[in-house]
């Protein structure tokens, strides 16, 4: 249960793992770390670096060695406040389209919010696209099935790029009828899935245990800046 709702805040495994072995053991060095998770060294500091680009660790130098140390969890609440204001941010220039007519833009918070967006999928039966797609959460997993059940019925066809970390939920989502499914670059980690259809875009963020917050707008720039952004990615992934 803290694993997943971890990973759905946007950590990886590997940056989860980490994470929970550093409040276990305090301040460490990277052999403690490496031991403590059995994850190779290479990997375990490439995540510590994105720990700590994302807030989630700290490290200090002490006698010439690199000592890390987990930030308390308390701090994760206001992570999550600071991004959420961070994607407020974002939006007067996501809306804006060059003076054009104003996009209309609808925020969601909930569970029940998330599946406004979904339902409004069915909607769109052109091929859809969601860039920095993540494994649905225990909580949605019946109502994403249902949706695909519908969504295939429709003959709605799919492109989804996935965070490498969820390699195994993007093999059960290719078996799926009219869906391609790519894994991203492994540096390319977001906590925020976009999903891309008609001429909408939805930003979603946090599942699970963390109250979600879906943003959809409505412009057919946008829509077309971020079908090409994701056809870019596209070409540089991998397929599972």
């Amino acid at each position: 249960m803290i694993e997943e709702t971890l990973q759905q805040i946007g950590l990886s495994k590997n940056e989860t793992k980490i994470y929970l072995a550093l409040l276990e053991l305090g301040p460490s060095l990277m052999g403690e770390i490496c031991g403590k998770t059995k994850i190779h060294r290479r990997n375990v500091y490439d995540s510590i670096e994105m720990l700590k680009d994302k807030g989630f660790a700290s490290s200090t130098l002490v006698n010439n060695r690199n000592v890390f140390e987990a930030v308390n969890p308390k701090r994760i609440l206001e992570i999550l406040d600071e991004r959420k204001t961070n994607v407020e941010g974002i939006l007067p220039l996501l809306i804006n389209n060059n003076g054009k007519k104003q996009s209309k833009v609808k925020v969601y918070s909930g569970s029940n919010g998330r599946k406004v967006i979904f339902e409004d999928k069915l909607n769109y039966k052109k091929e859809q696209y969601v860039l920095s797609a993540h494994k649905p959460s225990k909580k949605h997993s019946n109502y994403v099935e249902n949706y695909h059940v519908r969504r295939i019925k429709k003959k709605i066809h799919l492109k989804m790029l996935f965070i490498s970390e969820d390699k195994e939920s993007a093999k059960v989502f290719s078996k799926y009828k009219f869906v391609k499914v790519r894994l991203l670059p492994e540096l390319f980690a977001s906590p925020i899935a976009i999903n891309i259809y008609g001429n909408k875009v939805a930003f979603l963020l946090g599942s699970g245990s963390v109250e979600p917050i879906s943003i959809l707008i409505e412009d057919q720039e946008l829509a077309k800046n971020f079908k090409a952004q994701f056809e870019m990615l596209w070409k540089l992934s991998k397929d599972i």
